[in-house]
C-alpha cells in the first residue's frame, strides 16, 4: 500500500478508537462518592507509580508497563466507571503531559486504555461478580480470569493494528512478534493484581504498598528480556563493522543489504519474526569473508580459476559461522545459499528455484543490486537504471523474478530519487 494510503488508514483507524474509548469514558459515569475519592485517587497515584519507566516493545514503537497489575486490581475492587478512569488518567506519562507526544497519541493511549479495562470491567460484572466480593469459588475464578484476558487481549491488540497498518506488517505475525514475549509476563501480573486487592481490602493504603517492590522486580525481569534483544543485535553490528574495516570498499555494504532485504521482505509481507531473522541473517551474510585472504578481495581486475574457488567458499564458511549461533542457527541455508542462481547454476550447492530458501533469494537480488551500484577495486559503480535492468536482464536466470519485482516496488521507498541517478552507495 502506498504511504499516502497508511496514512489514511492510520489516521481512519486513530480517530476510531479514539472516539470509541472516548465513548466507553463517557458512558461508564466513575462519580465516586464519599471515601471512593480516596480510594480511586490512591489507586490513580499507584498506577502513575507503575507506569514511571514504560518498556519499548521490541519494535514498532509501542511500550509496555508493570501498571498492569494495578488497574487489574481496580477491575476487581471498584465499579466499572471508577476502574477504567483509574486506568486511563494513572497510565498518562510524563512525556505525554510535557508535550513530547502528539497530541492524537495522547488521546489514542487513553481510549485504548479505556476500551481494554471498560470492557473488562463490564465482563467481570457480567460474569456475575460485583466489586469488593472477591472470592476463590468456581464463578469468581472464571470471571477474573474473564476480565485479565479480555484487558490484555484488547489493550494488546489495540496497539498491535495501529503498528501493522504503520509498518505494512501483517497483524498477526505483528502481533506474535512484539507481544509473545509480553503475555506470560502480563499474565503473571493477573495474580498480583488479585493480591493486591485482597490486600486492600484488609490491609489497606500500607499493605499495597509493599507490592511496589514486587512491581519493581517485575518491571526489571521485562526491561532485562527486552535489553537482551538490543545487546544481541550490537554485538553482530560490532562484528560485521570489524569485518568490513577489512574492505574500505565495501563499508556499509551489510548495512545497505540489510535495509534492501527489509524492504522487500515487507513488500511480501513476510511474518514479522520471519522479518527479524533475516535482519540479522542480512548484516552477517558476508561474515564467510573471515575466512578468505585479503588479496583475493582487494584484487584489482580478474580473478584466476583458484581464485574464484576460494571465493566461493565463503557462504560455506558463514554458515558454519552463524550455524554456531543459537538464535540464528535455523537460517544457516540462508547463508549458505545467498549465491545460488535460480537457475541452478550458482554456488555452492547448485540449489533452483524453490528449492533456494526464500531469505537466500532475497539476499541474492538485494546484494547484487548493491554490488553493482558502489564501486569497487575491479569496476565501476553502475548508475540506478543500469542496476535495475541488469536485475531485469538476469531475472528468471540469477534471480527469483518474484523478489525482483518486489524489490523494485520496494526500493522506490528506500532510495531517495535524488540518488537514483549515477550513485556510489545508499
Amino acid at each position: 500500500m502506498p504511504r499516502r494510503g497508511k496514512d489514511l488508514l492510520l489516521s481512519f483507524y486513530v480517530a476510531t478508537v479514539i472516539i470509541s474509548g472516548g465513548f466507553m469514558l463517557y458512558h461508564l459515569n466513575p462519580l465516586p462518592v464519599g471515601r471512593a475519592w480516596l480510594d480511586a485517587g490512591f489507586f490513580v497515584f499507584l498506577t502513575m507509580a507503575s507506569e514511571l519507566i514504560p518498556i519499548d516493545l521490541p519494535k514498532g514503537g509501542g511500550t509496555v508497563s508493570v501498571s498492569a497489575a494495578v488497574w487489574y486490581s481496580a477491575i476487581l475492587l471498584f465499579r466499572p466507571g471508577i476502574a477504567t478512569w483509574v486506568a486511563a488518567i494513572g497510565t498518562l506519562r510524563r512525556r505525554e503531559v510535557t508535550g513530547q507526544v502528539p497530541w492524537h497519541r495522547v488521546l489514542f493511549n487513553r481510549a485504548q486504555v479505556g476500551l481494554s479495562v471498560g470492557l473488562a470491567s463490564l465482563a467481570y460484572q457480567w460474569v456475575g461478580r460485583s466489586p469488593l466480593k472477591i472470592g476463590f469459588d468456581a464463578r469468581s475464578i472464571l470471571a477474573m480470569a474473564v476480565a485479565g484476558l479480555i484487558s490484555f487481549v484488547v489493550n494488546m491488540s489495540t496497539v498491535a493494528v495501529a503498528i501493522s497498518i504503520s509498518e505494512g506488517v501483517p497483524f498477526w505475525s505483528n502481533w506474535l512478534l512484539n507481544f509473545r514475549w509480553a503475555a506470560p509476563h502480563y499474565l503473571a501480573l493477573m495474580p498480583l493484581g488479585v493480591l493486591i486487592a485482597i490486600v486492600y481490602g484488609s490491609a489497606g493504603v500500607p499493605g499495597v504498598l509493599l507490592f511496589l517492590i514486587p512491581l519493581l522486580i517485575a518491571r526489571y525481569s521485562f526491561q532485562r528480556y527486552n535489553d537482551l534483544r538490543g545487546i544481541y543485535l550490537s554485538t553482530i553490528t560490532a562484528l560485521v563493522r570489524a569485518l568490513e574495516q577489512k574492505d574500505p570498499y565495501t563499508w556499509g555494504h551489510s548495512d545497505r543489504v540489510k535495509t534492501y532485504a527489509l524492504a522487500v521482505a515487507k513488500e511480501l509481507r513476510l511474518p514479522a519474526d520471519q522479518v527479524e531473522r533475516l535482519e540479522y541473517v542480512a548484516l552477517l551474510h558476508d561474515v564467510g569473508k573471515i575466512g578468505i585472504r585479503d588479496t583475493i578481495w582487494m584484487k584489482e581486475g580478474r580473478l584466476d580459476q583458484a581464485e574464484y574457488e576460494e571465493i566461493k567458499r565463503h557462504p560455506v564458511v558463514g554458515a558454519e559461522i552463524i550455524g554456531q549461533i543459537q538464535m540464528l542457527g535455523r537460517d544457516v541455508e540462508i547463508v549458505r545459499h545467498h549465491h545460488e542462481w535460480f537457475d541452478g547454476s550458482g554456488y555452492p550447492d547448485g540449489k533452483a528455484g524453490q528449492d533456494i530458501p526464500l531469505g537466500a533469494r532475497i539476499l541474492a537480488v538485494v546484494d547484487a543490486f548493491d554490488a553493482m551500484t558502489t564501486e569497487r577495486p575491479y569496476k565501476p559503480a553502475y548508475g540506478y537504471q543500469e542496476a535495475v535492468e541488469e536485475l531485469n536482464r538476469y531475472s528468471g536466470r540469477q534471480f527469483d523474478p518474484e523478489v525482483v519485482r518486489a524489490f523494485l516496488s520496494a526500493v522506490k521507498e528506500v532510495i531517495p530519487s535524488s540518488k537514483k541517478g549515477i550513485r556510489r552507495a545508499v
